[in-house]
């Protein structure tokens, strides 16, 4: 799964159009809401990973340890706009650009690469803390996003209520 999550960071690094603006943290929550895009649509995640909510959200460390991992990723230590520090990450300037994926994976990524490209870092956490297994989950809670997909997909066929179908779609 590490080479595949490898791929998959290497497709949003290359594809993202604010280079820049992709940070450790925006990368997690963007293969965050991947996974969960999976969850919803093929009741599984594009990766492996055990989501836990922390103080920050949904994260897994994992991700930027094997982006450091790879030669074709750099983790860049850089500072945001406001002089805080933050993990940028890029490609490496000799890599080739081949990237095997299957087209439903790069589907799911296109799609939240679209839903999110337009929205500044505030906005963007607002979504991700809108998702579901977000609103409905506590602090310091490991995420079962294939359990909550279905339990999602329940209570959306259900009700009419419009704020829980947000990413779904």
């Amino acid at each position: 799964m590490k080479t595949k999550i490898s791929k998959l960071i290497k497709y949003l690094l290359k594809n993202y159009p604010y280079k820049s603006e992709l940070s450790a943290s925006r990368l997690t929550k963007m293969l965050y809401l991947a996974d969960w895009k999976s969850a919803i649509e093929h009741s599984k995640q594009l990766t492996d990973a055990q989501w836990h909510f922390n103080h920050y959200g949904p994260y897994v460390d994992d991700f930027i340890r094997i982006a450091k991992d790879d030669d074709d990723i750099r983790v860049v230590s850089t500072r945001t706009m406001f002089g805080g520090h933050k993990q940028e990450v890029q490609l490496s300037s000799d890599f080739d650009g081949t990237i095997d994926l299957e087209d439903t994976d790069k589907k799911i990524l296109d799609f939240v690469i679209s839903s999110t490209k337009s929205k500044n870092y505030e906005d963007f956490i607002k979504l991700v803390y809108s998702t579901y297994p977000v609103v409905s989950s506590s602090k310091y809670s490991d995420l079962d996003l294939i359990g909550m997909a279905k339990e999602y997909k329940s209570i959306s066929e259900n009700s009419s209520n419009k704020a829980l179908h947000r990413i779904s779609r």
